[in-house]
């Protein structure tokens, strides 16, 4: 069975070790465009077509370099899938685990404590509905940067996606029951200072903890829907 992982962590035939740069096609035709604005109206000496080609090239040479290996200083890129109702009778419970999810990844980004990946949060939708959690599982597949998923909330729609994860050898980080280990003890008080003095539910709690261990590569803990050994 194949694992995913993040690629500081271990090798993964499915996990790519280049970060994936969304924006260096932008880069490039921008860079392409200002440089033709610059030089269309430049009256053409050999001294001036010397120095556009130079700077063509450089530029060329530039955005090649950042489209194959990304721009320097940049980390590779993790993926952790919080699947949950965001829609219909459980709403409350998407919305509760989303926010604390996003300060764990701000936390992870900002100390640098994620094995040096950069983290990124993957929201898809399930509706409460065992059909549409099949369908978001299958939509998380389609992502190689996905390392784990954090769901499904209700324990219909776990036991309906859990198999999809298991045949792609993806690890799901059961919400049925609270993470293992101490909990983060500051984090009641960064939440109520975040979101108005509220008090973090157990779904907030158990989504940040999740996606602490995720990220950090951590084996996820025992459940009925665990989808690792």
């Amino acid at each position: 069975m194949q694992t995913r992982a993040c690629v500081q962590c271990k090798p993964s035939p499915i996990q790519p070790t280049a970060t994936r740069c969304t924006f260096a096609l932008h880069v490039r035709r921008t860079a392409v465009i200002n440089f033709q604005l610059h030089t269309r109206n430049i009256l053409r000496t050999p001294a001036r077509d010397a120095q556009r080609l130079a700077l063509q090239f450089a530029i060329s040479l530039w955005a090649a370099a950042s489209i194959a290996g990304c721009l320097p200083g940049t980390r590779p890129v993790i993926k952790v899938a919080l699947v949950a109702p965001f829609e219909g009778a459980h709403r409350q419970i998407g919305y509760a685990a989303i926010t604390a999810a996003r300060m764990a990844v701000r936390e992870l980004n900002s100390a640098g404590i994620a094995d040096g990946c950069a983290v990124e949060l993957l929201a898809l939708d399930d509706g409460g509905s065992p059909a549409m959690a099949v369908e978001q599982a299958e939509k998380v597949l389609l992502d190689p940067q996905v390392v784990a998923v954090i769901g499904h909330w209700l324990p219909a729609t776990t036991a309906a996606a859990a198999p999809v994860y298991a045949r792609a050898g993806l690890q799901l980080l059961s919400t049925e029951v609270p993470a293992p280990g101490a909990p983060d003890a500051g984090f009641p008080q960064r939440f109520a200072a975040e979101n108005g003095g509220a008090a973090p539910g157990k779904f907030a709690l158990r989504a940040h903890a999740a996606l602490l261990a995720a990220a950090r590569c951590a084996p996820p803990g025992r459940s009925a829907y665990s989808t690792t050994p």
